[in-house]
């Protein structure tokens, strides 16, 4: 069975990704004084408005908030609650991408396609860090780290630190820390 998530929780979960509170009456200052939660907002306002009879509203809300960020989130992509943007300037998430919750984007990441018609899906809970680029039909696994200029092609295994370009697995979850999230 498949819950519907409220509007508001979404908002919430964002919220407190980027500030650490889930009071709505503090949306407004994060709004105005914490850009990643504004681009985020804005996104998740624009998207239900395309699907309606304000989907020219939803299109302007969306390409003012791409010109005014730098930041292109794809309509048609898919991202959780609880997204988290340090520097919301220049990260690009695909058409077919799906971002787990609780993920931290920082400045230049860019997730997409290869010439494959297949997206990457991020899992929960996973940092990529800036200039990194993750493409193809690849999944990076719940709680994954991506350093910074990393070049992503293959998948990432849950709890692992991969860099470089190609990028390369540095660091494994150690198998007796039960508290990573994907180790048995």
């Amino acid at each position: 069975m498949t819950r519907t998530i409220r509007f508001r929780d979404i908002v919430r979960e964002d919220l407190y990704a980027a500030t650490g509170h889930r009071r709505l009456r503090r949306a407004v200052t994060a709004f105005l004084f914490i850009p990643g939660f504004s681009t985020i907002l804005l996104h998740r306002l624009a998207l239900p408005m395309i699907r309606t009879p304000l989907d020219k509203l939803g299109n302007l809300i969306w390409a003012w908030n791409v010109r005014r960020s730098g930041c292109h989130f794809h309509l048609d992509s898919v991202i959780a609650p609880g997204l988290r943007l340090p520097h919301p300037v220049a990260v690009v998430i695909g058409q077919g991408v799906t971002v787990g919750r609780n993920v931290t984007l920082y400045q230049s990441v860019t997730i997409g396609r290869s010439k494959s018609e297949d997206y990457p899906v991020i899992e929960d809970d996973v940092i990529i860090y800036p200039n990194a680029v993750v493409i193809g039909p690849i999944r990076v696994g719940e709680g994954a780290v991506i350093g910074a200029g990393s070049v992503v092609l293959r998948d990432v295994p849950a709890g692992a630190v991969v860099a470089g370009n190609p990028a390369r697995i540095l660091k494994l979850p150690d198998p007796s820390d039960a508290a990573l999230p994907g180790v048995q």
